[in-house]
């Protein structure tokens, strides 16, 4: 895996919360982090560790970082399995951004492209887990959880992007006093 970052970070350090440091401050702009994986399911799980350590740099709730992990790891998922039908060999690449409203992610490959993308339905009885159905999921959840989602294929590559944006119900309290800043580079 390879990863870049595009600016650093500065902000008011709130502590550790599972081993990861949480920073708040208002973003002045945007901050991305870019990952590029082989394609192997194998390694999607160190795109979940990112994704949960660049939102502990947002104003998001610990709750939240699980929705945002599940949503990106589905996607890389998908692009390992439809895109490059689970051959290795191939470049999943991630960027998750940081802006001062949202969290935004997209994921790209230069797979097979989806075919008609649009809002998934699925009927399904929650209570009865033989009623789930086994494809399409992945999609589904990304798109109850996140605010947008859109999908375009341009030169070959396919990109799902989708955001969070952040309110009241999806943020952590802030402290109104800003203790020490903490400047990384």
């Amino acid at each position: 895996m390879t990863a870049t970052v595009s600016a650093a970070a500065k902000g008011t350090n709130l502590g550790t919360t599972h081993g990861i440091s949480r920073i708040a401050h208002p973003l002045p702009c945007s901050k991305t982090l870019h990952l590029s994986i082989d394609s192997k399911l194998s390694d999607v799980a160190l795109v979940g560790h990112a994704v949960r350590g660049v939102c502990a740099c947002s104003p998001l709730s610990e709750e939240a970082y699980g929705e945002m992990e599940v949503c990106v790891v589905e996607a890389v998922n998908n692009a390992i399995t439809h895109a490059y039908r689970r051959q290795d060999g191939f470049k999943v690449e991630t960027a998750i951004t940081l802006h001062p409203d949202r969290i935004a992610f997209e994921v790209s490959d230069f797979g097979t492209s989806i075919i008609d993308f649009a809002p998934r339905t699925l009927e399904f009885d929650p209570e009865d887990i033989g009623s789930l159905p086994e494809n399409g999921m992945g999609l589904f959840i990304i798109e109850t959880i996140m605010d947008e989602v859109s999908y375009r294929t341009e030169d070959g590559r396919n990109t799902l992007s989708f955001c969070r944006y952040f309110t009241q119900s999806s943020a952590q309290p802030v402290p109104s006093r800003a203790p020490d800043l903490q400047v990384t580079q």
